[in-house]
């Protein structure tokens, strides 16, 4: 089996995690790949699937799996808590070509105080299985918005693929598993969540990635309305 096919699998299973979560409820998401096909945008054969839920403790879990078939192929997963829970922004992404994985990242990134004994006690657990994953990735500037934590890996080979999948599973069981009540103020935590979108926005590789294949407009408004929406305005600071 191709790495791009065992992606694609550890998405779906990622998507179907996500729907399982208790009390977790899926949001209605425009099929983008439809969207493209209809606007006569569509410049590659692509798949495309997005998955968004909100649960108890989280406003929004975005789960995308993206490919150019037979070229390369994207897990993104992403989760911000509600503006009242005290949690750490979940990011994992892994990017794989036919052969090897040239990128594999995970945090669980700071937003208020309260947040930073669980991504404490999530980089406990990740500090002995560090060894052998790879090579570790340079970042860029933005990324300051990342945890000193972060995992930024280049896999080594298909095992240390297959590890750094189930890193991101069990990162996101991590947060899932976060004891509830743990309440925070809410301006201070739509600003943490502000700073992170306005960084991963920065990455303009992504843009340029879906604009080769969708279109500029449709991958710039893919960005505003799915990857990375704003953050609710919090009924307290409004």
């Amino acid at each position: 089996m191709t790495l791009l096919r065992r992606l694609e699998e550890a998405a779906d299973a990622l998507a179907a995690m996500a729907l399982a979560i208790p009390g977790a409820t899926p949001r209605p998401m425009p099929d983008w790949l439809a969207r493209a096909e209809q606007a006569g945008t569509l410049r590659r054969p692509i798949a495309w699937r997005n998955t968004v839920v909100t649960t108890p403790a989280l406003r929004r879990l975005h789960v995308e799996y993206f490919a150019i078939e037979g070229e390369i192929a994207v897990l993104h997963a992403c989760a911000f808590p509600h503006l009242h829970e005290a949690l750490p922004i979940y990011g994992f992404d892994v990017i794989a070509g036919q052969d090897r994985a040239t990128g594999c990242f995970l945090d669980l990134s700071p937003t208020v105080p309260g947040a930073d004994p669980l991504i404490e006690a999530w980089a406990d657990g990740l500090a002995p299985m560090r060894g052998g994953l790879g090579a570790a990735r340079v970042l860029p500037e933005w990324t300051a918005i990342f945890s000193r934590h972060v995992l930024a890996v280049r896999p080594s080979d298909a095992l240390a693929f297959d590890r750094g999948i189930e890193l991101g599973r069990a990162a996101l069981e991590h947060l899932v598993a976060a004891p509830a009540a743990r309440r925070c103020d809410r301006g201070a935590m739509a600003a943490a969540q502000t700073r992170y979108i306005e960084g991963q926005c920065r990455n303009d590789r992504t843009r340029r990635m879906l604009a080769g294949c969708i279109g500029a407009d449709l991958a710039d408004a893919f960005i505003a309305e799915c990857l990375f929406p704003p953050v609710p305005v919090p009924a307290d600071v409004a």
